[in-house]
Parts: C-alpha cells; sequence; structure tokens
C-alpha cells in the first residue's frame, strides 16, 4: 500500500465471529498512519511496494502529468492561475505556442525566434535583434502618433497603387529632397527651383519671372514673346521691299527705311494713311491702287469702299453690318452652336449664334453673355436635353430671366428628354424674357 506499512494483525484476530481487542486495532491503526506519513509514507511512485504514479488530477481528473507533458484533460477549458492569483516566472527552455490574444503587464524579452499570430502590446516595446514582419503592417491609429527612423532605408519605397497616395501635404511638406537619379513627376508646382541643368521635353509654362544666368539654346514655332536684347543683332529683310532693311537688337523698335512697296509684282503707290482706311480689307494690290490720291472726305472714301464691296457678292464678311432700311431676303440662315458645361457653368455667347443647344451632363448655371447694347433687339433659342441615364439633372438661369408669372419652368428628368427656351431682349441683357417653346419634346 505505501512505504512502511505492514499487516499488525498477524494472527488475524480481527475477523468476523472473534473478541477483538484494543491492542489489536490500535496496531493496525498505527500501521496505516506510519504509512501515511507526510515525511516518509507512501509515494506512489511505481517502484516496488508503492502505488502507480499519480497521472490525473482534479475532481474530474482535469490535469494529466505524464513523464513529458503537464496538459488539460479538455482543450481550452483549464486556465493557468487567475486574474488575482498569478504565477510568478515562467522558464521555458523551448517554443511558447499561443492560440489567442496575449497581453503582457511588463516588459517582454525576447531573445530567440518568435512566432505570434496577435500582438498586442499596449507598453514599450524594444527589440534588440532583427525584426521581420509578414503580411500587412499598420503603424499607428492617429496622426498625432509619430514614427522615427534612424537607420537608414535600405529598399525601395514603392506605393502600392499608382498616383493614390501623397508624399507630405499641404501645411506638412518635407524639407529638402537628395535624388542623384531622374525625378520622374507628372505635373510640377514648385515655389523656387535653382536648376543646374534643366530638359523639358514637353511643354512648359512659366508664369513668373524667369531667371536664367547662363545660355538659352531653343526652337521657337509659334510666336514668341518680344525680348528686352538680343546677345547678337540681326539684319531683317522683308520680301517684296524694293529697298532698305531693317536692324535689330532687341533694344528698340523696328524701323523699315524703304522707297516702295510691291505687292504680287505690282508696285503699291497709295500712301500709309490710305491703306490704313481700307484695314481689314482683303483687296488686290490693283484695287487698293484705286483709292490712291483720294483726298475727299470720309463719306466718299467709304462710297468707294462700298463700290468695291458690292463687286464682292457672295463672299463671306466678317464683323458687323449695319444696314439703313429694309432687308428683303428670300431666305436667310441662323448660326447654330453646341454649348458644354464647365465645373456646372454653362455660357451662351449672343455673338455665336441665335440657336443653341446643350446636352445636361452635371447640374448646370446658365450665363448669357455679349447682348447687343441696349436698343437693339437680339433673341436666341436654346434646346436642353437631358442625358440618357435620366439623371435628372438641373439648371439654374441667370437672375435676369424674367419667365411668364414670375416662375421659372422645371426640366423634364426622363432619358434624352428634350426642352425647347426662346428668350430676347431689347436693353443690352438687362432684362432677358424667356419663354418656354415645349418640353418633353423626346
Amino acid at each position: 500500500m505505501g512505504t512502511g506499512y505492514v499487516r499488525a494483525d498477524t494472527a488475524n484476530n480481527i475477523a468476523n465471529g472473534n473478541v477483538i481487542d484494543a491492542d489489536d486495532l490500535d496496531n493496525e491503526f498505527n500501521a496505516v498512519e506510519s504509512a501515511f506519513n507526510a515525511s516518509t509514507g507512501h509515494t506512489h511512485d511505481g517502484t516496488t511496494a508503492e502505488g502507480a504514479p499519480i497521472e490525473v488530477i482534479g475532481p474530474t481528473q482535469d490535469i494529466v502529468a505524464t513523464a513529458t507533458v503537464l496538459r488539460p484533460k479538455t482543450t481550452n477549458t483549464v486556465d493557468l492561475g487567475t486574474s488575482s492569483l498569478k504565477y510568478k516566472d515562467a522558464y521555458l527552455a523551448g517554443d511558447l505556442s499561443l492560440g489567442d490574444a496575449a497581453t503582457i503587464g511588463g516588459a517582454l524579452n525576447v531573445t530567440g525566434a518568435s512566432t505570434l499570430a496577435v500582438v498586442s502590446v499596449s507598453g514599450n516595446q524594444t527589440n534588440t535583434g532583427n525584426l521581420t514582419v509578414n503580411g500587412n503592417t499598420t503603424l499607428g491609429d492617429a496622426a498625432t502618433d509619430t514614427v522615427t527612423v534612424n537607420a537608414d532605408v535600405a529598399s525601395n519605397l514603392i506605393p502600392s497603387l499608382d498616383d493614390t497616395y501623397d508624399l507630405g501635404a499641404t501645411g506638412s511638406e518635407w524639407r529638402n529632397a537628395y535624388i542623384d537619379g531622374t525625378a520622374y513627376i507628372d505635373t510640377g508646382s514648385i515655389d523656387t527651383a535653382n536648376v543646374g541643368t534643366l530638359a523639358v521635353s514637353g511643354n512648359a509654362t512659366v508664369t513668373g519671372d524667369l531667371t536664367v544666368d547662363g545660355s538659352i539654346n531653343a526652337t521657337v514655332v509659334g510666336t514668341a514673346s518680344t525680348a528686352n536684347a538680343l546677345t547678337t543683332a540681326r539684319t531683317i529683310t522683308i520680301a517684296g521691299i524694293t529697298s532698305g532693311a531693317a536692324n535689330f537688337d532687341g533694344s528698340t523698335n523696328i524701323t523699315i527705311t524703304t522707297t516702295g512697296l510691291t505687292l504680287g509684282g505690282t508696285a503699291v503707290t497709295s500712301t500709309g494713311a490710305e491703306l490704313n482706311i481700307l484695314d481689314g480689307v482683303t483687296a488686290t494690290t490693283a484695287e487698293l491702287n484705286y483709292v490712291d490720291g483720294v483726298t475727299s472726305n470720309i463719306q466718299t472714301q467709304l462710297s468707294n469702299i462700298q463700290t468695291q464691296l458690292n463687286g464682292k457678292v457672295g463672299n463671306t464678311f466678317t464683323g458687323d453690318v449695319d444696314i439703313t432700311g429694309e432687308l428683303v431676303v428670300d431666305s436667310y440662315n441662323e448660326t447654330y452652336a453646341a454649348v458644354t458645361s464647365s465645373t456646372n457653368s454653362t455660357t451662351i455667347d449672343c455673338e455665336a449664334g441665335n440657336v443653341f443647344s446643350h446636352t445636361l451632363s452635371e447640374n448646370t448655371t446658365f450665363t448669357f453673355s455679349n447682348p447687343p447694347a441696349s436698343g437693339t433687339a437680339y433673341g436666341f433659342s436654346l434646346k436642353v436635353v437631358q442625358d440618357a441615364s435620366a439623371s435628372g439633372y438641373t439648371v439654374t438661369w441667370p437672375t435676369s430671366v424674367d419667365w411668364p408669372s414670375a416662375t421659372a419652368p422645371t426640366l423634364t428628368s426622363t432619358a434624352s428628354a428634350v426642352d425647347q427656351f426662346v428668350f430676347y431682349t431689347h436693353d443690352g441683357g438687362t432684362t432677358w424674357y424667356g419663354f418656354t417653346a415645349g418640353q418633353a419634346m423626346g
């Protein structure tokens, strides 16, 4: 039964039908007590005269202890300590595997490799060795958190998405950028730039002053702004001038000295003042010479010009034509223009036509610009078309539009619906009279 226990009643006095003395019982109880003595009693160590090792403990054998494992009988059931009764130190020579989150109130010192599914650290954490993080990593949970990098970066910094994330922000800008290679920037907005060598392969627009200490080697296609001065003066020769030339160094205006002007092989004998009278007229040299020597008043000169214009019926003329009297024609046409909106704004230019249309792509506010001066009537029609998705876009009319009963119409909101409106003014656009010509016209 246990170490030190020997049956005291060897004569079997303690048996049914016998008279049992107190000594027999005392001797037996003393032997049992000796066997269960706290220091010399039974050990259940599996040796001779001992019981088998105790491998299970607890009310329902909740804990199992073998030669190699101390484990619970059922997984995720038994706690090791409580919130108020805690073990002191834990010494582990092998790995620690946690299936759930770990909360550590004090410092966590890890000298070897650790694999943790979820780590929540409420205090400070210091890693004295290398730290490798696999998977997504989030640093901080608010703009007040900061990240300090004392080490050099030994890899590329590449965003996960193109044209999505910023480097710095307004009011939180980086200071200096040191780049040995090439900076690829789609659009640049630079307050001050000090560039050693600038190579521009596309268009460049400079809205402020441009100061260049060295030379500029460039080919200009189109119109170049006037220079204050040229490094090397140039001689300008104009074809068609029979004699004379101009020297230009950029410091003053060009002055041309000539004794004659030839256009298309015909010498021009008109004076400069006479030529200015016909400014904008596309006449031939012979037609220009027609007014040579005209010294009468301006009405006579205009009469001669009218004669030239009468010979050009059928041509297209640019500018306003003021006719005194009635204009009788068999038929006339009006200019049609389709206008679009930009940033919720649409402009009707009265100089661009008399018939307009607009297909809605957003809510928009109309502006009527360039009406004729007060005293001249002008009217136009406007077709408003809803988009094909029936988005129900709305329009805001100019406050100068006066609608019948002072009530602006409500647009038809169905897909591709057509509403037709008419407007006119006679006081230079101070008041526009607006009318609904038809709605939901399909």
